[in-house]
């Protein structure tokens, strides 16, 4: 291979559309560009994704001569980019309410399967962060929980469903995102922890999960400065990559990196030298999502970097060394045995949603009384990180409610301000309303869904709270409400929850 093949086979490149476009096609003709990354954005249909693979790989082996990782983020819950009609299943936190780790594995071989034979071959799931932060804007329900036993267990068995599948998967955001109110999207966060708290509990479940046979770990685009003195994140410390994740842990899969358009690198850094700084540090795959013009920086700077030694070659030969291993195991296509029907995974999928809801503080079950005249109230779907994915804008849990059970249906923005707090009052109040459904999203960051939900508590009306992403929504009122975590917000979830309800 010239060194122009080896650089092109680290880097995963993104871009907007549906098809292949010219700047694309010649990002993989003159760089040799190997590896792709696919979003909702480049997603219609499942034939049209199924053809959009089927020309990567074409225009890939004809260019570099290997076939290309074709990478999605596919989680379930609130991640995922698959089009209608596919399998798609709860999230992370949402799973672990099902209480049986086996349906963790039976999800990500069910998804495995699905991503094989629409084309892709590299899953960047799952998320073993440790959500011990209920601050955190950009994990939450995506991580299995607070508890680290349980991210073990419940991420391990999605590695190996996945691995099962015969595609490659990535444990992220190592060392842990968890612990942090920033958003990496959008800056750079900082957690002040030393490698021996991150050992008692952030980094358990992915030692476990590189013992179990994880092919790949995503890196966190975080500062931990009691490690790493630099001022680097983890994406460009060679302290954390090659000094603990591969010397002190003994990780041999792939390394990558998160995004390198994003804020935390590309406002402090440049994603081009970003690129650049990653690959001295032990980064195998650099990812750079979006932009045709900055993968091609990026390749640029990379070569200038070997040619002048500033990165050595041996750095290069052992990433591209790694990465063509793995492709052989999995990057080629082939076919799907024992997939389960697309009507058996979706009775599968819906018994995954029934079996993560249920009311929080009351024992329940199912049936709880609307009485004849119930009102719903909640605000519309929002994307509430750039991880998440599109959301349907016209989706309102209350109208959704209204339709199946009658009675009246209102609206109200993401944070409600005390006048819009008092108009939703108003509405009401003093109106014989027989029973309340409240359903919020991630209120306990948009404060001014916490305040209504206090102010609505106040009016004595039998009252249910349905939380439709992270369920730290539920603490914001008191034990006289009834408390259904929900964990997302979408029609699977409706659906899910319309059970627990009759007339």
């Amino acid at each position: 291979m010239t060194l122009k093949q080896k650089i092109g086979q680290m880097i995963v490149a993104g871009f907007p559309a549906g098809e292949l476009r010219e700047d694309m096609i010649r990002l993989i003709r003159e760089y040799k560009v190997g590896n792709l990354i696919l979003f909702s954005h480049n997603i219609e249909s499942r034939n049209q994704l199924k053809g959009l693979c089927e020309s990567i790989q074409r225009l890939v082996k004809e260019e570099t001569g290997e076939f290309a990782f074709i990478t999605i983020d596919q989680e379930g819950g609130v991640v995922r980019r698959l089009p209608e009609g596919s399998v798609s299943i709860p999230g992370a936190m949402a799973l672990t309410q099902t209480g049986d780790k086996e349906n963790a594995y039976e999800a990500a071989l069910l998804t495995g399967q699905e991503l094989r034979e629409l084309g892709i071959n590299f899953n960047l799931a799952p998320v073993l962060d440790i959500n011990n932060n209920p601050d955190n804007p950009v994990i939450g329900v995506r991580s299995f929980g607070p508890d680290k036993t349980m991210v073990s267990e419940f991420g391990c068995a999605m590695v190996k469903g996945y691995l099962d599948a015969g595609i490659m998967c990535s444990v992220k955001h190592f060392p842990g995102h968890g612990d942090t109110a920033v958003d990496s999207h959008l800056s750079l966060p900082c957690i002040r922890k030393s490698y021996e708290e991150l050992e008692q509990e952030e980094l358990i479940p992915f030692i476990e999960a590189f013992r179990r046979g994880a092919t790949a770990v995503t890196l966190a685009h975080i500062l931990f400065p009691r490690i790493e003195k630099e001022h680097l994140p983890v994406t460009m410390s060679e302290t954390i990559i090659q000094g603990i994740l591969r010397n002190r842990l003994g990780f041999e899969g792939l390394v990558i990196s998160d995004c390198l358009e994003m804020n935390a690198i590309k406002e402090y850094f440049g994603t081009a030298t970003g690129a650049k700084k990653a690959i001295m540090a032990g980064v195998d795959l650099v990812f750079i999502s979006h932009t045709a013009s900055l993968a091609a920086e990026a390749a640029r700077e990379i070569e200038r970097a070997v040619e002048s030694g500033e990165i050595p070659i041996s750095r290069i030969d052992d990433a591209v060394e790694r990465i063509l291993a793995y492709k052989k195991r999995y990057a080629a296509p082939n076919a799907n045995e024992g997939k389960k029907s697309l009507k058996e995974a979706g009775e599968f999928v819906k018994s995954l949603y029934r079996g993560s809801i249920r009311f929080t503080n009351r024992e329940r079950g199912y049936g709880h009384p609307l009485g004849k005249k119930p009102v719903f109230l909640s605000c519309f779907a929002y994307r509430s990180t750039l991880a998440s994915s599109r959301v349907m804008e016209d989706l309102l849990f209350a109208a959704y409610m209204q339709e199946r059970f009658g009675g009246d249906a209102y609206s109200f923005s993401i944070d409600p301000d005390s006048r819009e707090i008092n108009e939703v009052l108003e509405k009401v109040k003093d109106k014989g309303y027989t029973n309340l459904v409240l359903g919020t999203y991630n209120g306990h960051l948009n404060r001014g869904q916490s305040s209504l939900a206090r102010e609505l508590e106040k009016l004595r009306i039998p009252m249910v709270m349905a939380a439709f992403r992270n369920p730290y929504d539920l603490d914001e009122v008191g034990d006289g409400v009834d408390k259904i975590a929900a964990y997302e917000y979408s029609r699977q979830s409706f659906e899910a929850v319309v059970p627990l309800f009759k007339q």
